[in-house]
């Protein structure tokens, strides 16, 4: 399953994300250990930054990080990154600097102590992290253009859910000299709000990320496959090798494990990279059998055609007391009196009922 990401060759497509799982020599041996073929460290500044407490808020599985840097000063990294015995697993430094100067400096320190390339971080949800660059694309291309003058190893960059759906940022990205991306980076977000103290549950927004980004994730991944010829590192919402198969299948080259890590555990990556292993063997393909072939059944909005379709009933019992078809038809076409009914007068077949249903015992049908 080896692939190359650029000038960079990786054993298997399952990375480690940057984040507190990355954070020291410890936590990456175990990314290592556990099986990733590549681990981005936490972001590196010049300088150490202090670290909230907390900083880590869960809600079910949805993570809000409020920790935007690393706590670790760059020389103390330094001796991190000697301590490592990477194996066959390459170590990526994520880097963040203020102006392009900065991370010219970044870039040339972290290729010297050991990386086996960059990933350069741009944009986050939180906080005032190059604030411009969002509204002044040539401000990347600057960034950009400083860190491959000041090294000759590989240079990853991360985008957030805007700038990967944009097609003219991105044309400028590839243009640029940049052949592989990482996206997409945590949303701004907040855990909740206790009504009874009428307060916010965290003291300041955090960077969301967990299952309920994968949908923009998913998104990023298919624009930035339909609209560049980028190579992609998908990032979001994984947490089964489903998920790897998922992005796979819409143009993903490889994934990097993230917030998982925090919920599941060091072990997650063997597991997620053993089942999709298993999954490949047992139908006979490679990578490049799936890459990118779930994208022929995404179209354009406007090349979409309506289709006469209704909902119909199955032979499969109901689930005693479920009713979530009929609460959700906003049509008034399912009813539930003796048994479940459809009135296909009053159908327009918009699907909800069939995905609600927990027994699958509707299905739509031409009309």
């Amino acid at each position: 399953m080896s692939i190359m990401l650029g000038e960079l060759e990786i054993s298997h497509p399952i990375m480690v994300g940057a984040g507190p799982w990355s954070r020291n020599a410890a936590s990456i041996q175990k990314c290592i250990d556990y099986g990733a073929s590549a681990v981005v460290t936490e972001t590196i500044t010049l300088d150490a930054h202090p670290t909230l407490c907390p900083h880590i808020y869960a809600q079910d599985q949805h993570i809000f990080n409020t920790k935007l840097f690393s706590d670790l000063h760059l020389e103390q990294w330094e001796r991190e990154i000697k301590r490592i015995d990477k194996k066959e697993s390459k170590l990526i430094c994520s880097i963040w600097g203020s102006s392009a100067s900065e991370v010219s400096y970044l870039a040339s320190k972290v290729s010297q102590i050991g990386a086996d390339g960059i990933e350069l971080s741009l944009f986050s949800p939180i906080g005032t992290r190059n604030r411009m660059i969002v509204d002044q694309s040539e401000k990347i291309i600057e960034f950009i253009a400083a860190i491959r003058h000041a090294v000759h190893i590989p240079v990853i960059v991360k985008l957030s859910y805007e700038i990967g759906t944009d097609p003219f940022v991105t044309k400028q990205i590839y243009d640029s000299g940049i052949r592989v991306v990482s996206a997409i980076d945590g949303l701004k977000g907040l855990s909740d709000v206790n009504v009874e103290t009428q307060s916010v549950k965290m003291p300041t927004y955090g960077g969301f990320t967990g299952d309920s980004i994968r949908p923009m994730a998913l998104a990023t991944t298919a624009a930035l496959k339909q609209n560049t010829s980028l190579q992609i590192c998908s990032v979001g919402g994984i947490s089964h090798y489903t998920h790897v198969l998922g992005y796979l299948m819409l143009g993903a080259d490889a994934v990097q494990l993230a917030s998982v890590i925090q919920t599941h555990g060091f072990e997650i990556i063997t597991k997620i990279k053993g089942e999709l292993s298993r999954w490949l063997e047992v139908r006979h393909y490679s990578l490049e059998d799936i890459r990118g072939s779930a994208l022929s059944s995404l179209l354009p909005f406007e090349d979409l055609k309506p289709q006469p379709l209704i909902a119909a009933i199955s032979d499969c019992e109901c689930l005693p007391e479920c009713q979530k078809c009929t609460a959700a038809c906003l049509y008034d076409a399912i009813s539930y009196g003796a048994s479940l009914t459809i009135e296909p007068s009053l159908c327009v077949g918009c699907g909800i009922c069939v995905d609600l249903c927990p027994c699958h015992k509707l299905f739509l049908v031409w009309q």
